[in-house]
């Protein structure tokens, strides 16, 4: 709920589309709940920190973490119709990440820093 909150707030003061706000903020919610699921294991001892800057005409959001590599960028789209043909439940975030937001940048260093960067042009 917190991280949410603090998009919605940091957004709210540049963007008044409620569509893109909306979509900024379930874009990085999505994001966090990967990590926390998938990468810590849902270990609270962990943390993300997330920084929001705002550069010209672009709205950015750095999700940074400790944890094993995982590069949103190489996983594929699936295919809709299969998805639901099949009744999924899960595994939409990171399509979701990608539709909405205009870029997604990943870098992991050698001791298992990631940095997650996702831009919304505005």
């Amino acid at each position: 709920m917190e991280v949410r909150n603090f998009i919605e707030v940091n957004a709210k003061k540049y963007l008044s589309d409620s569509n893109i706000i909306n979509q900024i903020i379930l874009s990085v919610d999505e994001a966090c709940t990967n990590i926390i699921k998938h990468t810590y294991k849902f270990d609270e001892n962990h943390t993300i920190e997330i920084e929001n800057l705002i550069s010209k005409n672009q709205f950015i959001v750095k999700i940074s973490y400790n944890g094993d590599e995982f590069d949103p960028n190489k996983r594929s789209i699936p295919d809709m119709k299969e998805y639901f043909a099949k009744y999924k439940v899960g595994g939409l975030g990171i399509p979701l990440m990608k539709k909405f937001m205009d870029k997604i940048d990943y870098l992991h260093t050698i001791n298992n820093f990631n940095e997650l960067t996702m831009v919304k042009y505005i």
